[in-house]
């Protein structure tokens, strides 16, 4: 999918629920910019809501999901901001499985 500018939707928006999500998901930003993505998370804190506006109307790929659940299972949730699919991924596995994502596009 094309953005109005032309452009195409890259990077990953982290969105941390909760107070409990916040640490991992600074986590899961500094290890995503490590492996040279683009990545953002929202320093306010806002809504769900809000947060899942910031990352389509900014044109990220993907939103990376984290929540009370999230946080006790070690997972993260993935969402695919163009077709609206979800899937859960390992937080130890995240990294890995984005890499062979991004080699197989």
């Amino acid at each position: 999918m094309q953005l109005e500018d032309g452009g195409s939707r890259e990077g990953y928006y982290v969105i941390t629920l909760g107070e409990e999500a916040w640490a991992p998901g600074l986590g899961v930003t500094a290890d995503l910019r490590a492996a040279s993505e683009v990545a953002e998370i929202d320093y306010r804190r806002r809504s769900m809501k809000a947060q899942m506006r910031t990352a389509n109307n900014d044109g990220y790929r993907y939103a990376v999901i984290i929540g009370e659940d999230e946080v006790q299972q070690e997972t993260v949730t993935l969402r695919d901001m163009e077709s609206g699919e979800q899937e859960t991924i390992p937080l130890s596995e995240l990294i890995e499985q984005l890499r062979s994502r991004s080699e197989s596009q």
